[in-house]
């Protein structure tokens, strides 16, 4: 992970680690929160007003919850998820690699910062050829992956 290497060894090996568990996850990570509550609370036999009992909030929400219709707050899924004898586990599945992420991010603002620069030349009569204009670039791309910054996702 060049593009991360300012981060310290633990966080690298966090990102390297919950990549590997997202694109490994087996196909009940993937259920909604709600399929997921409703599977395990229908696996224990357990009606919707148990399951309120033991969380502590009325069956009325938990019903809500189930029906995918309430925007249940963490706190609200840990309760529930103890109550159904589970351990909350908040894991991100990654939607793409972070390093193809931000290597695509640095080119896109390198482009970015080239163009505005030869925007003006060209306005001057001044616009360099199309290889110098790719050769700048590529220098830009080299400049922003030595000194990554937060300087990346402004547009």
């Amino acid at each position: 992970m060049a593009i991360l290497k300012d981060l310290p060894v633990s966080g690298r090996r966090a990102i390297r680690k919950i990549e590997e568990y997202s694109a490994r996850a087996p196909a009940a990570a993937r259920l909604a929160p709600h399929e997921m509550l409703r599977t395990l609370r229908s696996a224990l036999h357990m009606t919707q007003a148990q399951l309120a009992k033991r969380a502590g909030m009325p069956q009325s929400h938990i019903a809500r919850i189930e029906g995918g219709k309430a925007d249940v707050r963490l706190g609200t899924m840990r309760k529930v998820l103890g109550a159904l004898f589970c351990d909350f586990l908040l894991i991100p599945r990654m939607a793409r690699n972070l390093e193809t992420v931000l290597d695509g991010r640095i080119k896109e603002k390198a482009r970015r910062n080239v163009s505005r620069v030869s925007g003006s030349m060209a306005l001057e009569k001044q616009l360099p050829e199309e290889e110098t204009l790719r050769a700048l670039i590529r220098s830009e791309e080299s400049r922003l992956r030595a000194h990554p910054s937060s300087d990346i996702w402004d547009d």
